[in-house]
């Protein structure tokens, strides 16, 4: 399997992760440890959660086993903070302002010349 598609699928699952780890702690019950402990597992976006991280850990580890570390992970929490702050920009009314575009810019052209840089050697 290639490296670039462990990594999509690795930077899915974080974003699904996230998004579910939002959405299931809006419901918890946190007037106490131990009522905390049971919502959690009473949710079904918890496990969701927990489902979509052992999925971000498969395709993770998979994808430093043939492909470098550094380019991996750089890319991995590139492509999910570019999808979360879309996400969340479409669904969640964030404001989407010019210089978090920048920044957003800026995470891109530093993940393209990670891979130009980890082709070179």
């Amino acid at each position: 399997m290639s490296h670039w598609l462990l990594i999509f699928i690795a930077a899915g699952s974080n974003v699904a992760l996230n998004l579910f780890l939002k959405k299931g702690g809006q419901s918890l019950d946190t007037h106490g440890f131990f009522p905390l402990i049971l919502s959690i597992l009473r949710s079904g976006w918890m496990w969701l959660a927990v489902l979509s991280a052992v999925s971000l850990l498969s395709a993770f580890v998979a994808a430093i086993r043939i492909y470098s570390l550094s380019l991996t992970y750089t890319a991995v929490t590139a492509l999910a903070m570019v999808c979360l702050t879309v996400i969340g920009a479409l669904f969640q009314q964030e404001v989407i302002n010019l210089t978090r575009v920048a920044g957003l810019g800026l995470i891109v052209a530093g993940l393209v010349v990670t891979a130009m840089a980890g082709n070179l050697g």
